[in-house]
């Protein structure tokens, strides 16, 4: 398991907010002032931040590692807590939508979490899981085409996208559904892969990271390297107190 308290100076320089995955969320749900809006595994605070600067939400973030919980306090207008998926500690439907970005494949237990999301959510409230499906981490760039060991490493730790919707619909969600999005564009520094900013790249041995990093490099002086990003948005909303939906 990744130690995010030794990687976190790591990932606030350079992980930055998925725009599509902002764009998915204002997409899917109108928030306003009033929304309250949670972030399960919020990192540094990129995406709930963003959130908060384009709609105006109320935002708020819980963050296992103490390394983590500190860089996103510098963040101005978000609250963030300690906390884990499966133990989030906010009162019985307190949110409007809850939602994480490449955490769910840390979490040991998601039947568990997706309990608590159904129960800190009010009724109508939405949940939106963003995760690879295996199909996405076989073709994501440039990790699968530099370090393809970190393929194997990340498919047999990420659930299935099968597996999370039926967590979902036993712990009471309706009107589960998948979206997929994606972005393409390219790459000019290697820092990122270098320093292990993406997880996968501390699951592999030292002399296939040291390898991959070299054949990077070495095409980053011919030019730009393609770099795709992809999602599975898994969606799913709690029903009214009588159990439907208005």
């Amino acid at each position: 398991m990744t130690d995010y308290s030794t990687t976190a100076d790591a990932y606030a320089r350079n992980r930055r907010t998925s725009e599509h995955v902002i764009a998915e969320i204002r997409s899917f749900c109108c928030l306003t002032s009033t929304s309250r809006v949670l972030e399960v595994g919020c990192g540094t605070a990129n995406h709930i931040r963003a959130l908060i600067d384009a709609t105006g939400c109320t935002g708020w973030g819980i963050e296992p590692s103490e390394a983590m919980r500190r860089r996103a306090r510098c963040r101005a207008r978000l609250s963030i807590s300690a906390g884990s998926a499966e133990s989030i500690p906010f009162d019985d439907g307190f949110f409007c939508l809850l939602f994480s970005v490449n955490v769910i494949h840390h979490v040991t237990r998601p039947e568990r979490y997706f309990d608590e999301c159904f129960r800190v959510l009010r009724p109508q409230g939405l949940v939106c899981t963003f995760t690879d499906s295996t199909e996405m981490i076989m073709r994501r760039e440039p990790l699968s085409r530099y370090w393809p060991a970190s393929v194997e490493a990340d498919i047999a730790r990420y659930h299935s996208v099968e597996a999370l919707v039926r967590f979902m619909d036993h712990a009471g969600f309706v009107d589960v559904n998948c979206r997929e999005i994606n972005r393409a564009s390219r790459i000019t520094d290697a820092s990122p892969y270098r320093e292990k900013a993406y997880s996968c790249l501390r699951l592999i041995d030292d002399s296939q990271f040291n390898e991959g990093l070299q054949e990077l490099e070495e095409d980053l002086q011919k030019g730009p390297v393609r770099w795709t990003s992809e999602y599975a948005c898994i969606w799913g909303k709690k029903p009214d107190s009588k159990g439907e939906l208005t």
